[in-house]
């Protein structure tokens, strides 16, 4: 029996689900990332690309092979991880759908910091 890296065995996987009809790279590298844990994994979706685009190479937009190498260059071996980390910063300062009106915040903080007895 041979021992496989984990980079390979997550290749394997990422490919291995790409065989299922409808599974692409973005939702193979997702369920590589998630389901085996691997820190090298990353989905780029055109959101993601376009966050990373401006966070890694001062850019609107680039290709997802483009902002793949930078992810890699500046994080060997973690450039999923990482990837992921840039997105959820992102959406923590901009969120998507927030959860509250930006005018109600304060009164919400507030009535956690002083529960009703």
């Amino acid at each position: 029996m041979h021992k496989v890296k984990a980079d390979q065995a997550a290749d394997d996987l990422g490919e291995a689900v790409q065989q299922i009809k409808g599974v692409g790279p973005y939702t193979a590298a997702v369920i590589a990332s998630h389901a085996s844990r691997d820190p090298a994994a990353f989905g780029i979706d055109v959101w993601n690309r376009k966050i990373l685009a401006r966070r890694l190479l001062d850019a609107h937009d680039a290709a997802p092979e483009a902002v793949t190498r930078r992810l890699n260059q500046l994080f060997p071996g973690r450039a999923g991880t990482a990837g992921l980390y840039f997105v959820e910063h992102e959406y923590l300062n901009v969120p998507v759908a927030p959860l509250l009106d930006p005018d109600g915040i304060d009164a919400w903080n507030e009535a956690l910091e002083r529960p009703a007895p």
